[in-house]
């Protein structure tokens, strides 16, 4: 929801400065799931009838604003744009062994975001040097809890992180054709301390004799992930599809180099294109895999680790073609190659090649069907027996039907070939839901 004052643009005027176009929003969203699943724990010698119910919340406040600031007499023009998140995601699991509760897992996790940016006046030192400059800050705080029938089982009571960042960046425009991007990005954390991370990015823009634009890209920049959370501490529990995923303390943060290049063009009035490669050079890479699994009740628990020296590398193509006034048909194809150079061996959970076709079907003007079509290939899953996950192709659709200009009405099918991980399978990480048939409507006022 935007929110302009008294429905004008100016604001204020305090002390020579004047706010204009200013706008404000705020959004507030809450969801809320149950589930109940039903599996065996093999206690020798039996297997033991286990349910568990679950029910998860999530609670999600954002608050924003946006505004244009004049300073001086030549009325200078600045940006300001600031932003705040509150979010707190609840989950309640309670198992149950034989119709008698056997254990209660209670979790909450909340994230304190705000954030601010401002973008300077135009610094014009030609008619072929443009400068656009910006400066921002944030500051994110995270906490979490979780406990096991009332007892805490984390290393203390409640767990937090937080965490400040301040960045630099500079827009540079040459002429009409090139650009050049400049940026620094500062981070301190109070678990893993200080850290800069800088990128430098080029375009070109060039026009062909039809008047359409041929983009070429390129850039290098340093990458920087501190473990989050979750990673450290979570216990991710889905013992009834047969595995744990435990968080480890250890955990150090994740660096990257990385390469990329890229072009896009609309090479007729019907045809887009876009394609896309990169080379990562990684340290510290965090992840799980099958290797460091220990079974327990036949119930496979891993725990997420670095991987000391890794590379990835690949591409990305895309097309985006009008081949009917009423349809738009969206396809890509994505390739990965990855290297484990500690394990000389493929990184886990990364298959090599992703596929997507889409159609978006206008039927009339109320009627509208869009089919997605996905394939994802095989994946390994541990490094140690060199186990894979299968490939698997999905099919998901949906018809929407606009009603009037503020009823629309949908109803839809996911995983339509109702493919699904079995689960007596621990190297199967194909999906967990079988097919999915749903309808739905939303009213807008």
């Amino acid at each position: 929801m935007d929110f302009t004052p008294n429905g004008k643009n100016a604001v204020s005027n305090t002390q020579g400065a004047l706010l204009t176009n200013a706008n404000y929003w705020a959004e507030a969203t809450h969801y809320k799931e149950e589930d109940t699943s039903r599996f065996s724990l093999y206690v020798p010698p039996l297997n033991l009838p286990q349910q568990r119910n679950e029910a998860i919340t999530k609670n999600r406040i954002s608050v924003g604003g946006r505004s244009d600031i004049n300073l001086g007499s030549n009325q200078a023009s600045y940006q300001l744009l600031i932003q705040g998140l509150f979010e707190d995601y609840k989950s309640q699991s309670d198992t149950f062994s034989e119709q008698e509760r056997d254990s209660a897992r209670d979790t909450d996790i909340t994230t304190a975001l705000a954030q601010a940016q401002l973008d300077l006046p135009a610094v014009i030192l030609s008619d072929k040097h443009t400068h656009l400059v910006q400066f921002g800050a944030q500051g994110q705080k995270d906490t979490l809890t979780q406990t096991k029938n009332q007892v805490s089982e984390l290393s203390r009571d409640e767990v937090s992180r937080t965490v400040g960042e301040i960045y630099a960046q500079d827009d540079w425009l040459i002429g009409n054709n090139f650009e050049v991007l400049t940026g620094i990005r500062y981070q301190n954390d109070e678990d893993f301390g200080d850290h800069f991370a800088p990128k430098v990015a080029l375009k070109y823009n060039a026009m062909d004799n039809q008047g359409r634009d041929h983009i070429f890209r390129a850039s290098i920049g340093s990458g920087y992930r501190v473990p989050n959370l979750k990673e450290r501490y979570y216990v991710f529990d889905h013992s009834n599809l047969g595995y744990k995923v435990l968080g480890n303390p250890n955990l150090q943060p994740e660096t990257s180099t990385s390469f990329q290049v890229g072009y896009q063009s609309q090479l007729s009035d019907k045809l887009s294109v876009n394609a896309n490669g990169f080379y990562n050079d990684i340290k510290y890479l965090i992840q799980t895999d099958d290797s460091n699994a220990l079974i327990e009740n036949g119930i496979s628990i891993y725990q997420y680790t670095n991987v000391d020296s890794a590379y990835t590398y690949g591409g990305d193509v895309g097309i985006d073609w009008q081949a009917l006034d009423n349809a738009t048909l969206q396809a890509s194809y994505a390739y990965l190659k990855t290297h484990n150079q500690t394990a000389d061996s493929e990184l886990t959970y990364r298959p090599n090649h992703k596929i997507m076709l889409s159609v978006d079907y206008q039927i009339n003007d109320k009627l509208q069907f869009i089919p997605r079509l996905t394939y994802e290939s095989k994946q390994l899953i541990s490094t140690e027996d060199q186990s894979y996950s299968p490939a698997f192709w999905n099919l998901d659709s949906k018809l929407n039907y606009q009603a009037n200009d503020n009823l629309s009405i949908y109803g839809a099918i996911n995983n339509v070939f109702d493919i699904q991980r079995d689960i007596k399978d621990p190297s199967d990480f194909r999906p967990i839901d079988n097919r999915e048939w749903l309808i739905g409507a939303s009213y807008r006022w």
